[in-house]
């Protein structure tokens, strides 16, 4: 803490010469080589500690102005070294202010009570009425918010997480706010019971009450025009701003919430995007994104979501409230107009489009698409598969990262093919393959998680999902035997030979981070049994099973190679391993053929509708061209043809290892 000293009678009297007036001249404290001129009709209440501020301020336009206080109401207040306050119409009460932060033209700053900031506030996320409530803290990680909202039927791990949430809550409140160092707060209402930390911008904000804005050189956090909050916690790097209105919510690291989005009890993680919309009761993963003004969701869980226009969802049935909860898992896109009827529960990668009103579970068929279809709901199992857009996301998602490059909270496993989605196709694959069966047997069509399936999508679904498997597994095969001495069969084995016997059976989605359901399950008994008994030490073990990502995986892909190809690995010769390579390459050629020509459907002569306006067939080409240019120059039809010539090299260059 600094040292500070009382006022000399001479600075008494400058500072009463420029207008300033104080309750208490002798509760005024400042450091030793405080400079009275820089502070001008000041009003003094309580215990006040002010700074050094001989320094200049420089602002936006090139303007730069000495530090110092002028024209401000100051109630038990502490103001650090180079700060700027101007204009405070109101008053600052019970508040601590950094270095080098500036505050200009606002209403009110102050505590009231004792505040915890946000900490300790309980989020009822996809049951309205409560049930999955999420204590919500400050570093909160979304695997922790995953285990505190989805793991009720584990009670004894629901009271310790709620009771460390308790712990890390009574640790943080206080009577006295606090505004960071190279803060910047202009035009604010009012803003009450606030923690702001370092290098934020709290700019235009109508009113912020209750909360806490974190933020770090590194990764500033804007709080923007317009916005009303309360009972909120926002984390580095994110943007509210553009008049959104949020209420016991958390918004996560890079999140952005904007132009008039509404939501309440919800959960924001890493880099979700959400604007015009609203939402209610919301697990918001990693990558969750809506756009549109018409949009609602609610009672709902995502990640890696893209919500089209005037997608909406029921979370009840007029009968019991709103109890009804939806799980998408991650990459569902809803299509314009998309309505679904919870409870649902959605595999991942699917596209919704229509209107559905049945109980819907499609857990077991990723990749695919619930349509309408007369008044019912139709599944096209894997059609995702063939899609570029697909190809599209598994490129833009990791470029899109807005978080600082350290002390990242949430985990994200970017992986669009893993163990966890892997899995589900080899499901996927022997339910359609039994369903074509029995439709022959008893000549009535199939059914699946409250969806029809047309019997040409039974044998291509299978297909699809037999494609995609054999172009994971061989990839992963391919990586690992990349630059290894292979000349001998046993060299063979033992280069694919895990190093570790974890990573085998089931996989789970943990809000974004992918990782095998054994190893999770550790983490919550040694929550449970009191092994761990803070925030710290469970992020501490998520990120080692994070961090083994890939020596996990690959365990689990050894274990498939004989159910996906056909062959031991542990009895591997290296004829059989050219034989594979072929099988291999010939599925990422039929694979990488069906993106390229869907991505070229976007240059087909009906794309080129609505161009050349004026003109006919040559003048719509040439207007095109210049607008879109040709599929050959498309970004994802080059990174198309470039992966087929990868994995041509790749599969050429261990056969020479051989």
């Amino acid at each position: 803490m600094k040292d500070y000293r009382h006022l000399t009678q001479e600075e008494t009297d400058i500072l009463k010469s420029n207008g300033c007036w104080a309750e208490n001249w002798s509760n005024v404290y400042v450091v030793a080589d405080f400079a009275p001129e820089y502070i001008i009709r000041v009003n003094f209440y309580g215990i006040v500690r002010l700074g050094s501020f001989a320094a200049g301020m420089p602002l936006p336009g090139g303007l730069s102005v000495p530090c110092g206080i002028y024209d401000a109401t100051l109630f038990n207040v502490s103001v650090g070294d180079g700060a700027l306050i101007t204009n405070v119409h109101g008053y600052i009460a019970n508040y601590d202010i950094g270095a080098r932060t500036y505050i200009a033209d606002v209403g009110k700053i102050y505590m009231e009570g004792v505040s915890s900031f946000g900490n300790g506030m309980e989020v009822n996320v996809l049951n309205e009425t409560g049930g999955r409530a999420v204590a919500v803290y400050d570093g909160m990680s979304a695997q922790a918010a995953y285990f505190s909202a989805m793991y009720r039927h584990r009670p004894v791990l629901s009271e310790k997480l709620n009771e460390m949430a308790r712990i890390f809550s009574a640790g943080q409140k206080s009577h006295r706010g606090s505004i960071g160092s190279f803060v910047k707060v202009e035009n604010v209402g009012i803003l009450r019971n606030v923690r702001v930390g370092d290098n934020a911008v709290v700019q235009g904000c109508l009113r912020l009450f209750d909360g806490t804005v974190a933020s770090t050189a590194e990764a500033p956090t804007l709080m923007g025009c317009g916005i009303v909050c309360t009972d909120f916690i926002v984390q580095s790097g994110a943007v509210v701003e553009d008049g959104a209105q949020i209420s016991r919510t958390f918004v996560g690291q890079g999140v952005k919430l904007s132009r008039g989005f509404t939501c309440s009890d919800c959960l924001f993680f890493a880099n979700s995007h959400c604007e015009n919309g609203e939402a209610v009761s919301v697990f918001a993963g990693p990558f969750t994104v809506s756009h549109h003004k018409s949009t609602l969701m609610i009672g709902a869980m995502f990640s890696f979501m893209n919500a089209g226009s005037a997608t909406n969802f029921s979370n009840h049935m007029y009968k019991l409230g709103p109890v009804h909860q939806g799980v998408f898992a991650r990459g569902t896109k809803c299509g314009s107009g998309s309505y679904m009827m919870l409870p649902v529960k959605v595999a991942p990668f699917t596209t919704v489009l229509g209107h559905h009103t049945s109980r819907i579970d499609t857990s077991l068929m990723p990749f695919s698409y619930i349509l309408e279809s007369d008044g019912g709901s139709v599944l096209v199992p894997g059609a995702n598969l063939r899609s570029a857009g697909l190809f599209r996301d598994m490129r833009k998602w990791p470029e899109r990262d807005r978080r600082g490059a350290s002390n990242r909270q949430d985990r994200i496993s970017y992986n669009v093919f893993s163990p966890y989605t892997a899995s589900d196709m080899l499901a996927g694959r022997a339910l359609l393959v039994g369903m074509l069966s029995q439709e022959r047997i008893s000549g009535k069509p199939a059914t699946y998680g409250g969806c029809s399936i047309a019997t040409s999508s039974l044998t291509k679904g299978a297909g699809r999902y037999d494609t995609v498997l054999k172009y994971y597994i061989g990839k992963k095969i391919v990586e690992r035997l990349s630059d290894r001495k292979l000349n001998t069969d046993n060299l063979l084995r033992d280069a694919l030979t895990p190093e570790s016997t974890v990573g085998e059976g089931e996989w789970v989605d943990i809000a974004g981070m992918l990782a095998p359901k054994a190893e999770i399950e550790k983490v919550l008994d040694a929550i449970e049994s009191g092994e761990l008994i803070d925030f710290i030490s469970i992020e501490k073990r998520l990120s080692g099973i994070f961090s083994n990502y890939e020596l996990y995986e690959w365990k689990w892909v050894y274990d498939h190679i004989y159910q996906v190809y056909g062959i031991h690995p542990g009895t591997i010769v290296r004829k059989e391993l050219v034989s594979l390579l072929q099988q291999w390459l010939s599925e990422v050629e039929n694979l990488f053929e069906d993106l390229e020509k869907d991505a070229s459907k976007e240059y087909s002569k009906e794309a080129m509708t609505g161009f050349g306006v004026d003109g006919g067939a040559d003048e719509a080409l040439a207007d095109f061209v210049n607008v879109r240019g040709e599929a050959a120059d498309d970004a994802v039809v080059r990174s198309v043809r470039e992966s087929v010539e990868e994995a041509r090299q790749k599969a050429a260059d261990i056969v020479s290892f051989l």
